[in-house]
């Protein structure tokens, strides 16, 4: 049981906007203990989920909670940056729509960062996934706003790969491209963390339908080396590093402008019936 009612933020991005998500509200558990709490909009795609898993939707979700969770305890601090986002998927399909609800708690917090975890649960209280963020406090001059017109959304229900602009290449590796796209920006001006880590699931998934297995993403792990611009595009590329026939475990490297700026571990489970 949760009480959270204070909002916390009125203004949305593009990215919260383009992924459905609500504003973070501040409030307290059953216990008094601080809890924030955040919702995501499924309605166009919950009837999808008994056929298809998209657990790379939930990184955005729980990069964007976890994150306000850390950043609002900064101080002084300009912002945050996320150094490593763990993600666990308990429940890869027949999500219960409309609505998916996170809540968040602050595990631990000093002068440079802090860590913060997470439980997300559909319209019918079922455990979707949990996740674990480190984040690093950062010192930065605000962005410049972009008054640049931001390009139609996706309509709702397509596939997130047409939500972040993406695409598959052919050829070795068939990796996921994700050309500059406003979009996906966080409040920093770069490449939004959660988007990555969605791009990321769907390059394991492509590298591991090119093999033969069938799975679904059960976690990730993701660690953030240097963030993402927006002007140029960036490659997300994965090796499957064994396909058994429970689990499969695959390496996602993202790179832009010739760089490693994110690596990931992605573990898949066995479809289930």
């Amino acid at each position: 049981m949760s009480i959270a009612h204070e909002p916390a933020v009125t203004d949305r991005t593009a990215t919260q906007r383009l992924f459905g998500l609500g504003a973070p509200t501040r409030g307290v558990d059953d216990r008094g203990e601080p809890l924030n709490r955040m919702s995501m909009d499924i309605g166009a795609l919950a009837a999808n989920t008994g056929e298809t898993a998209y657990g790379g939707v939930l990184a955005v979700l729980l990069d964007d909670l976890l994150g306000f969770t850390v950043w609002e305890r900064r101080g002084t601090r300009d912002g945050l940056v996320t150094a490593e986002l763990s993600m666990d998927v308990v429940t890869p399909r027949r999500w219960q729509g409309p609505t998916l609800w996170a809540e968040s708690r602050l595990l631990a917090v000093t002068a440079d960062g802090g860590t913060s975890t997470a439980r997300v649960r559909d319209s019918a209280g079922t455990l979707i996934a949990t996740g674990t963020l480190w984040g690093n406090y950062v010192d930065l001059p605000p962005p410049v706003a972009n008054t640049a017109a931001l390009p139609d959304f996706p309509e709702p229900g397509v596939a997130p790969l047409d939500w972040i602009g993406g695409r598959i290449d052919d050829g070795p590796g068939g990796p996921v491209v994700v050309p500059p796209n406003p979009l996906i920006a966080n409040k920093l001006g770069f490449v939004h963390g959660g988007v990555q880590g969605c791009a990321i699931d769907l390059a394991a998934n492509a590298a591991l339908h090119r093999v033969g297995a069938d799975m679904d993403t059960a976690s990730m792990r993701i660690n953030y080396f240097r963030p993402v611009p927006l002007d140029r595009a960036t490659t997300f590329t994965a090796d499957v590093v064994r396909a058994g026939r429970a689990v499969s475990v695959t390496r996602v490297a993202g790179t832009s402008g010739g760089r490693i700026c994110i690596e990931a571990t992605v573990t898949g489970r066995r479809r289930l019936s």
